[in-house]
């Protein structure tokens, strides 16, 4: 399994500047490679097919054109099989309006952002579709700081709360095309939220190697 870490804002997360526990999960369960510009995560895309790619910031949704490049790398190679999760300092930077068409204009999700800050709010896991991601190892409840997500179907809703009424997603994953999207809404950079970016991989460890 060859999983790319997008870290093209300076926050470097082979420093561990992120999540304190995620990357040694990750190299110990497959190979690892940390794009830290534009050139080399296309590089990586058009030569390795990564079967994973970690987003952690928003260049992936700038209006530059090495942006627009890069987006459009990804897009195809996660329909042809991929799985992309979007978390970190992506949540962080894109959220509300701008999450909601992110999510319509490139990935045809109807996924809406909530929140322009993060809100704390007790999460628990959904009935997410078991095809999408194994949530057996997964906490059943917590209480994250996030960016949450609307009018998300039950069985893309990997965590859920309940706000006035209406359902909100802390976390999802749907299918796009052959691959898969994942959204972690976390403000910070919890275990939880690690856990779950493993699982969404396949690596988690109720899940074996691939």
């Amino acid at each position: 399994m060859h999983i790319l870490i997008l870290s093209l804002e300076g926050f470097s997360f082979s420093a561990r500047q992120l999540y304190e526990h995620l990357l040694p999960d990750l190299l110990s369960k497959a190979i690892v490679h940390e794009s830290t510009s534009i050139q080399d995560a296309l590089f990586y895309i058009n030569t390795r097919w990564p079967t994973a790619i970690l987003v952690t910031d928003g260049v992936i949704a700038s209006d530059s054109e090495d942006g627009r490049k890069l987006l459009s790398a990804v897009k195809n190679i996660t329909r042809q099989g991929c799985t992309t999760v979007l978390a970190g300092f992506f949540t962080l930077s894109v959220f509300g309006e701008r999450l909601t068409g992110f999510l319509r204009d490139n990935f045809d999700l109807r996924w809406e952002g909530d929140n322009d800050e993060p809100i704390v709010r007790t999460t628990a896991l959904g009935s997410s579709d078991e095809n999408l991601i194994v949530t057996s190892g997964l906490n059943r409840r917590f209480t994250p700081e996030a960016y949450f997500l609307r009018k998300v179907p039950k069985e893309q809703a990997v965590y859920v709360s309940i706000a006035n009424g209406h359902t909100l997603a802390y976390a999802a994953i749907a299918r796009i095309g052959l691959g898969k999207l994942g959204y972690v809404g976390e403000a910070n950079f919890s275990e939880e939220a690690e856990a779950l970016i493993l699982a969404m991989c396949h690596l988690g460890h109720d899940v074996g190697f691939e």
